[in-house]
């Protein structure tokens, strides 16, 4: 014999998904309507059409390489589970360095989600980071709008490389400072 609180527990639960369904499509229409109001479509176009044309390629270029769905590995490849040892340290530093390598080169779509996640969830509980990136990208954007020759020069004394170079020791050196202080980051020439 069935509960009868059981059904009317059944049909409050389906009452409260419902309602929750009917606010968060409310919430995305609301959201919507603002985006629309603020002329957010105008300032992504807006964005997209002052990155040079060569940046544009090269970007769509390295993506199709970078995020090649082959190179996602499964969490039991990842994890190693099913395996007898997998997670053995080499013993000697070369065998060591050589695992590396190959490590890296067979998990780096992983590592890259991994990493993504994790930055996720550091700008979720620092806010203040997400503040810092974006005067960061701000300040890389006009750079690579001032370099589209590939050089540029700062008061007639420095004449800066390639941007491919400068974005590769800037992003590096961002990476240092933001692991050792979560701080700003200022550009040093």
């Amino acid at each position: 014999m069935a509960d009868p609180s059981s059904s009317g527990g059944d049909a409050a639960s389906n009452i409260a998904a419902s309602g929750a369904a009917a606010a968060i499509g409310g919430i995305m229409g609301t959201i919507k309507d603002k985006w629309d109001a603020a002329g957010g479509q105008e300032v992504i176009s807006n964005v997209s059409g002052a990155i040079p044309q060569n940046t544009k390629d090269m970007l769509s270029q390295t993506t199709s390489k970078l995020f090649n769905r082959q190179a996602l590995r499964s969490p039991t490849v990842f994890f190693g589970i099913g395996e007898e040892r997998p997670f053995y340290l080499e013993k000697s530093p070369p065998l060591v360095a050589e695992r590396i390598k190959h490590n890296i080169s067979f998990f780096y779509l992983n590592y890259m989600i991994l990493t993504a996640v994790l930055f996720f969830l550091t700008v979720i509980v620092s806010p203040s980071a997400l503040i810092g990136m974006a005067l960061l990208g701000a300040g890389w954007m006009s750079v690579i709008k001032a370099t589209q020759e590939g050089h540029m020069e700062i008061k007639g004394t420095v004449n800066l490389f390639h941007i491919r170079e400068m974005i590769l020791a800037k992003a590096i050196v961002g990476y240092t400072n933001l692991n050792r202080s979560h701080a700003f980051t200022v550009v040093r020439f």
